[in-house]
């Protein structure tokens, strides 16, 4: 799905390019400049001055208020607080799979920080190179074998507010069943034969393989973890 500029929450502030500050700050002229607009709608004519002195990060709503449904150019937004710039060109292409996994794995902890909690390293990679895919920073962890991914708060809001078909084979690395010859995950079943997405859990690639009786996959799956732990004793 796209995620388009009337799709960012009322809270956020945002950061224009050089274009549409140059945009933005002609219709301000054109409104009379910013006295006038400041009385005409009630923004503080000294924030408006700071914000045109420093191109600092702005309220959206100062950004709707003028520009409507065709903003300027975008090159980075964020929440209200300190929390992690998130540069972004807007529209942008968002993965349903990424939705998929946010929905599936990803909880907010005591402070408000989403985090995506996995036991597969591979599942962990997966899940930061779909944020990448959209310019989201990232923190990764492992905590003794539990692989943990955290991003910004604000960037979570805008993720989980978003209306999205889930994708069956995210659904299935992150909490599926693979057994009796068949792939499941929430109220859907597949046969294993039927199943031509890729996974990205080792264990699930592994189950599948063996749902298929797919003795090459099985060798190869095998040979790779025996590599692994060759390099890992030296």
């Amino acid at each position: 799905m796209r995620l388009k500029f009337e799709d960012l929450p009322d809270q956020t502030r945002v950061k224009l390019t050089e274009k549409g500050r140059e945009d933005l700050w002609h219709r301000v002229d054109e409104f009379g400049g910013v006295k006038q607009l400041s009385e005409a709608f009630d923004f503080s004519s000294s924030k408006m001055y700071n914000w045109r002195s420093k191109n600092s990060f702005m309220p959206i709503s100062f950004i709707r208020r003028l520009m409507g449904q065709n903003p300027p150019e975008i090159s980075a937004v964020k929440g209200k607080g300190r929390g992690k710039v998130w540069e972004i060109d807007l529209p942008v292409e968002i993965d349903e799979e990424l939705l998929t996994r946010v929905e599936a794995s990803v909880t907010v902890n005591r402070k408000g920080t989403p985090v995506y909690i996995t036991d597969e390293k591979s599942l962990a990679s997966r899940f930061i190179d779909l944020l990448e895919k959209i310019g989201v920073e990232q923190s990764f962890y492992n905590r003794e074998g539990r692989y943990e991914v955290r991003y910004s708060k604000y960037s979570h809001r805008v993720l989980s507010s978003l209306e999205f078909d889930r994708e069956f084979s995210a659904l299935v690395d992150e909490e599926g069943e693979i057994s009796d010859e068949k792939v499941k995950a929430s109220d859907r079943e597949i046969p294993a034969e039927e199943f031509d997405a890729e996974l990205y859990s080792r264990s699930k690639t592994f189950d599948l393989a063996l749902a298929r009786g797919d003795k090459e996959k099985i060798q190869e799956l095998i040979a790779e973890e025996s590599s692994k732990v060759r390099n890992l004793v030296g």
